[in-house]
């Protein structure tokens, strides 16, 4: 919030979670502001949205790039996958709603790779539901496919996708020179409305 209040002018939020905190993309940009946590929730980032407005900050939000649901999709949440996508289906709803007449992009979760140490805690089939909500959000937000921009960048310049990840989740340093960029051109996507 105090990055926010000392803003100059309507900055771009960076909100999510540890893909996003870690990637560093507004590093220089002073119309960017980094507002993701690890282990974020969609959930957390409807409350951060609530917040600015009750702080009256809103008029110093310019819009927001949202990056989340992999934590949505640990098993320790419990298996009936029909209600958790539900749930995730309302809090996006939310989450547009709640941003008004501000844009926001809504990156699609970068699915885990097949192998890592971190893999086994999430559910392949509710982040695939999870994406497809994303996905399904049409002209309501902006929606960024991150994880097929992604894939498509490493496999572009021939590094199998295993060189992306760190863990099999969190992406590693030869994966964030192939991640940023994608962040940065949603950042400029959400500049541009």
């Amino acid at each position: 919030m105090a990055q926010l209040k000392a803003s100059p002018k309507p900055a771009v939020l960076l909100l999510g979670d540890s893909l996003v905190a870690t990637s560093q993309a507004q590093i220089g940009k002073r119309d960017v502001i980094m507002g993701a946590v690890g282990r974020s929730r969609i959930a957390d980032v409807v409350a951060i949205i609530s917040r600015i407005k009750s702080n009256n900050l809103w008029d110093k939000a310019g819009g927001f790039v949202v990056g989340v649901g992999i934590n949505d999709a640990e098993w320790r949440e419990g298996e009936n996958l029909q209600s958790r996508t539900v749930y995730f289906r309302s809090m996006l709803d939310a989450l547009v709603r709640g941003c008004l007449d501000r844009p926001v992009a809504i990156l699609t979760i970068t699915e885990p790779y097949s192998e890592g140490a971190q893999v086994d805690r999430f559910s392949r089939d509710l982040i695939e539901r999870q994406n497809a909500e994303i996905r399904a959000l049409g002209q309501r937000a902006i929606v960024f496919d991150m994880d097929a921009k992604f894939r498509a960048s490493m496999a572009k310049t021939g590094l199998p996708v295993s060189f992306g990840f760190s863990d099999g989740v969190h992406i590693s340093e030869v994966g964030y020179q192939h991640w940023k960029p994608l962040l940065r051109e949603c950042i400029q996507a959400i500049r541009q409305r």
